[in-house]
């Protein structure tokens, strides 16, 4: 069966995995449902990301969950992202005014954000590092995120609220030039 064209994308994917569905013969095998076979073929092979653990069984507040997401994906408007869409900005970092703003800079190298960590980090009885690269701090974070411990289960939390207040002060400080 074709797929009409005027059908909404939902519609298609139905059909689009009805059709592979047809093709492939699925049989039970060493008690795996049918139905977690299926759901597998279709989901393909994607990469899991490595900071799940910071999304999942979190209790932070949703916009602080959806900073994080923005921030490892890479999508918050910061001034090397604006500025490569050809928008005018000022490119100086607003909390220590030492170098551009990026997002590997505001949650990472900036002095002001590095205090605020070593703090937390102290409070929490954690070994702060003092990252110089994004990937590594992500490492750490991601480490200090893994399992089910009630350390664990504050440390998602901590970072959360703390990566959400570090991005409202840097706006705060743009747009409203508050402190």
């Amino acid at each position: 069966m074709p797929i009409p064209q005027q059908a909404c994308w939902m519609v298609r994917k139905v059909i689009e995995a009805k059709e592979i569905l047809e093709a492939r013969h699925f049989v039970q095998l060493h008690n795996r449902s049918l139905i977690r076979q299926i759901y597998l073929h279709l989901l393909g092979d994607y990469n899991r990301v490595e900071w799940k653990s910071l999304m999942f069984n979190n209790t932070a507040r949703p916009k602080a969950k959806f900073i994080i997401w923005l921030m490892m994906h890479g999508r918050l408007m910061t001034c090397d992202r604006l500025s490569s869409w050809k928008i005018i900005v000022d490119t100086q970092c607003v909390m220590c005014r030492k170098q551009v703003k990026t997002r590997d800079h505001l949650f990472v190298q900036c002095e002001y954000t590095k205090q605020i960590w070593s703090k937390l980090c102290n409070w929490m009885q954690k070994q702060y590092l003092g990252f110089i690269d994004w990937h590594q701090f992500l490492q750490w974070v991601v480490m200090c995120a893994k399992g089910k411990s009630q350390h664990a289960q504050v440390f998602k939390v901590v970072y959360a609220e703390v990566a959400y207040q570090i991005w409202i002060e840097r706006n705060k400080r743009i747009f409203e030039q508050k402190k």
